[in-house]
């Protein structure tokens, strides 16, 4: 009888690179533009280094360790890479799958394809599939990784990368299945980090980026793994999300539609659960209807919204409001939506001591409520409903259908362009920042990687860069 994950093999590990249209190929280097940028600026402002400095201990290897100017070993470089890439929490989404897809997908595929050679096509083709497994297997059970204490992204994106590293190590189908069973012993990632803010979650991505790669390299190896990895007694969706899943749903035509198209880059650098908020927090300042300076009118900000926002980014309440670092403040909608009305933005420099230490923020924040609603755009979409009651008893309201990023409320390739710019620049100085932007682009037509290797040895962290010093990067919306 046919598994889950015998399915997957059979509709995708053979999947020729020609059946992928040119706009794929393009809006999957859009994503691995969108990561590299994110990590930059996470590298600058000093988040998810340990693994940098971890990599560093490695020796040297042929991967480049993004933006630090040295390269390691295969294993360490996509860890310490994965880590970058979502250690700001800027990295993109796919929502109906609810999953950081690319912050584990891109540092495996850009890995292998330095460490092995690998052609611009075949790389951006193995990514294809990797976010295609991702989204298959997330759309069994969305969101209930994280309501039963697992992130799914480090779970299920163990297999994504997985899929990414049989393909570009050649595996044939029935390593590439054993593959798939190897991983299931690697599959990890605790939502625990919410307790008090820890850095670990930014692990998560670049964890399943090494893993899967090791996964794959055994199964090549000979080393077999079980062929109901996913539904079996066992398997990861009764052990991690408690979910029962039949074989029959994994079936899906491919290209309907292609589940890269359909991955959401943040405007904000901040927990998605939060970005709804924040944007109805951003239009009524901008109608007129709340303004900073006479935040002491505001009696209660009363939110509605899906189940899954509840356990990530409003509770533990006490938490919520007095956010201790910056990671945890990225977590934590009443403080986000605070900032976003007091400031008209919501950027890096958000989360810095002083803004966090800020009264005004948290006399804010604790006028915040909120309760679960059915809104019918999530998952697709992450949507709320945010309602401030003034003195007086004026009430303005603002629904938020559409996340700013999602399928339905896309962010353009300029938006995208201007997003990476404002996240490189700061951290490698303008002429590398637009050479790295240029070999991105440039990726899915490139006969080589020999380009886009040259833009990012060449894109270097240093304390100033073209007479830009210490800043920031900006927000995408």
């Amino acid at each position: 009888m046919a598994t889950i994950a015998s399915k997957l093999v059979n509709q995708l590990h053979g999947l020729p690179a020609s059946d992928i249209p040119p706009r794929v190929h393009a809006r999957a280097a859009l994503c691995m533009e969108d990561t590299l940028g994110v990590a930059l600026a996470a590298l600058a402002s000093g988040a998810g280094t340990a693994g940098v400095a971890l990599a560093r201990q490695a020796g040297p290897g042929r991967v480049s360790v993004w933006g630090a100017g040295f390269g390691a070993p295969l294993s360490d470089a996509v860890l310490a890479n994965g880590m970058l890439a979502h250690a700001l929490d800027f990295d993109d989404l796919h929502a109906a799958a609810v999953m950081h897809s690319s912050a584990a997908v891109v540092p495996a595929a850009l890995g292998l394809a330095q460490h092995l050679g690998a052609s611009p096509r075949e790389m951006l083709a193995a990514a294809i599939v990797g976010y295609e497994v991702a989204a298959r297997l997330g759309r069994l059970a969305p969101g209930r990784f994280q309501l039963h204490g697992f992130q799914s992204t480090s779970v299920l994106g163990t297999f994504a990368t997985t899929s990414v590293a049989a393909r570009l190590l050649g595996l044939d189908a029935a390593q590439a299945l054993h593959a798939f069973g190897i991983a299931g012993s690697m599959a990890a990632g605790s939502m625990e980090f919410l307790a008090d803010g820890s850095s670990v979650k930014q692990m998560h991505p670049g964890w399943a980026a090494s893993a899967g790669i090791k996964a794959a390299q055994l199964a090549k190896a000979g080393f077999t793994g079980p062929a109901t990895v996913f539904e079996g007694r066992f398997g990861i969706f009764r052990s991690y999300a408690r979910a029962e899943v039949d074989a029959s749903r994994i079936d899906a035509r491919i290209g309907d539609p292609w589940e890269v198209e359909l991955m959401g880059p943040k405007p904000y650098p901040a927990c998605l659960c939060v970005h709804p908020q924040v944007q109805a927090m951003l239009q009524l300042r901008e109608a007129g209807s709340i303004a900073a300076e006479r935040w002491d009118d505001i009696e209660e900000i009363a939110c509605e919204v899906p189940d899954l926002y509840v356990p990530l980014v409003y509770e533990p309440r006490e938490r919520k409001l007095n956010v201790q670092t910056a990671y945890e403040a990225r977590f934590s909608a009443p403080y986000c939506m605070a900032r976003a009305l007091l400031d008209g933005h919501l950027d890096n420099g958000s989360f810095d001591a002083a803004q966090r230490a800020d009264p005004i923020a948290r006399a804010i924040a604790s006028r915040v409520t909120w309760k679960v609603a059915a809104l019918p755009e999530y998952p697709a979409s992450f949507p709320a409903r945010v309602r401030v009651t003034l003195r007086g008893g004026r009430v303005h309201e603002a629904y938020v259908r559409h996340n700013l990023g999602s399928p339905a409320n896309p962010m353009d390739e300029a938006q995208l362009g201007a997003k990476f710019l404002a996240c490189a620049e700061p951290a490698v100085g303008h002429s590398a920042a637009r050479r790295l932007h240029l070999a991105l682009r440039a990726l899915p037509d490139a006969q080589d990687m020999d380009r886009f290797n040259a833009a990012l040895a060449a894109a270097l962290l240093s304390e100033t860069h073209d007479g830009h010093e210490n800043q920031r990067p900006a927000s995408a919306g």
